[in-house]
Order: structure tokens, then sequence, then C-alpha cells
């Protein structure tokens, strides 16, 4: 694992930024939702767990040649080389990582604190059958089935609720 932009200290949080981040949830990830992302990953080389709109879109997991990485996504695009956080060199210590993290911990790997971070609905959410990177399909999964009309009726193409 390298680590190529360092973690946010929690020291350096506001008080407001504290207290959000003390009510975030501390429970790990576990080895089975790890391993579940990582085949995922894997298995859609061409396509990660990412938000896709403009501008800043928080952070992303994705699987490449080279390995798995976290990176900073802007504009729905992750750039391997300068938007990289974190690379692993093998399905065995990236599974190891994402299993020990938990939504406290991945907030401190923004730029900014808690921005659109990976968080353990977010990784749920993208081992749906329909997962979408468009912010609004996440928006849809995150309301659930009371707006599946609404959803398919979209002229944004959101395939990710469940018919």
């Amino acid at each position: 694992m390298k680590l190529h932009k360092p973690k946010i200290e929690i020291e350096s949080l506001s008080k407001k930024e504290t207290e959000t981040y003390n009510a975030l949830d501390s429970n790990k990830y576990g080895e089975v939702l790890a391993q579940q992302v990582a085949n995922k990953l894997a298995e859609n080389s061409n396509n990660g767990l990412y938000h896709s709109h403009k501008y800043y879109c928080g952070l992303g997991l994705f699987f490449s040649e080279e390995g798995y990485t976290l990176n900073t996504v802007d504009d729905g695009c992750a750039s391997y080389v300068n938007n990289l956080i974190i690379t692993f060199l093998s399905k065995t210590e990236f599974v190891k990582w994402l299993s020990k993290e938990n939504d406290q911990s991945m907030s401190l790997y923004s730029e900014k604190f808690n921005n659109q971070t990976i968080t353990k609905t977010r990784l749920k959410w993208y081992l749906e059958d329909g997962y979408s990177p468009i912010w609004n399909a996440y928006c849809f999964y995150l309301r659930g089935d009371k707006h599946k009309e609404l959803a398919e009726k979209s002229s944004y193409g959101y395939s990710a609720i469940k018919k």
C-alpha cells in the first residue's frame, strides 16, 4: 500500500467538524463487504465506485492493470496520475485495508473533511445490480423504492432503481 496524499489530521478539525466526525459510523466495514467490493471492482475494471457530476465528485475506488486505487474524482473522471490517494499492489492488500476502514476514517482521506467520501452506504449501493455513478441515481437509492416510478420516468437513464 502506498499513500500518495496524507489523511486529514483529526486535531485539525474544527469543533463542528469534530462533532460530525464523532457522529459518523465507527464500525469497521469488515472483510465480507471489502471482499465483495474488491471482486466487483475487478470484474468491472472499466468502471468503479464514484460519483459522476460536474466539478469535484469526491472519492472513488477503482481497479486497473496497476491494481486497486483510492482516487479523487473530478467531473466524473478519475485521473490516475494527479488524483491518486492510495494505491494497492494486490487484492489481499486492498481487502485488508478496506475491511478495517469505516465512515469516520474514510472522512479523513478527502482534501476537504467528509466531502463525498466512501461510506458503507455507498459501498452497498455499488454492489447493487443496477449501480450507476450518476449522482441523482444515488439520491434515488437513498430515498428507497417510493421514488422508483420517478426514477424510471427520468430522462437521465437512472437504471439503478430496481424494476
